[in-house]
């Protein structure tokens, strides 16, 4: 007797061999190697004529190349390069500003403040202190007194719960206490 285990098993293997046949069938010929030994490419081009075989042209490898100016020449570039885009036109500026409003002094903008918190200090056995930062972004900075952190401020003192750092380029002094801003 034949179990319905054994009756899916044979269509499965019945469809399969269908299926083989029918590629097999829709293949054709098998290719046949050209003259220099490579096989012809798929698909043919015109009936009877071989498909065209890409070159590499190492001739104009040793070919004249244009001038580029420095830092602007790409190196895997070998031809002329794209003209640059138009220039915008001119900005059309508003009418100056009286010279008995305009500021008689420098100005100044001063920067965002950078948000920082302190850790803590480390201190070794010499009597060194480090004090350690943490950014907004979770970056650590690190510095004695005197040196400038992060570009924007320079550390003035350096206290057992507090330190004070100094805005670079300002007089603004501030206090920052132990795990505050």
């Amino acid at each position: 007797m034949v179990t319905p285990t054994q009756q899916w098993a044979a269509a499965v293997l019945a469809l399969g061999l269908a299926a083989g046949l029918y590629f097999w069938a829709r293949s054709g010929p098998p290719s046949t190697a050209s003259a220099n030994g490579s096989a012809a490419a798929w698909p043919a081009g015109p009936a009877g004529s071989e498909p065209e075989v890409p070159r590499i042209d190492l001739s104009r490898l040793e070919s004249p190349k244009g001038e580029a100016a420095a830092g602007r020449r790409d190196l895997f570039d070998y031809g002329v390069p794209p003209t640059p885009p138009p220039t915008p036109p001119p900005l059309v500026l508003p009418a100056p500003v009286p010279a008995s409003a305009a500021p008689t002094g420098p100005v100044s903008v001063p920067l965002p403040l950078l948000n920082v918190r302190y850790v803590g200090a480390i201190e070794d056995k010499r009597g060194l202190k480090v004090a350690v930062f943490l950014t907004e972004r979770d970056e650590v900075l690190t510095g004695q007194a005197g040196q400038v952190v992060g570009n924007r401020f320079r550390i003035v003192r350096i206290g057992l719960e507090s330190v004070d750092i100094q805005e670079v380029g300002s007089d603004h002094t501030r206090r920052i206490a132990l795990g505050g801003k």
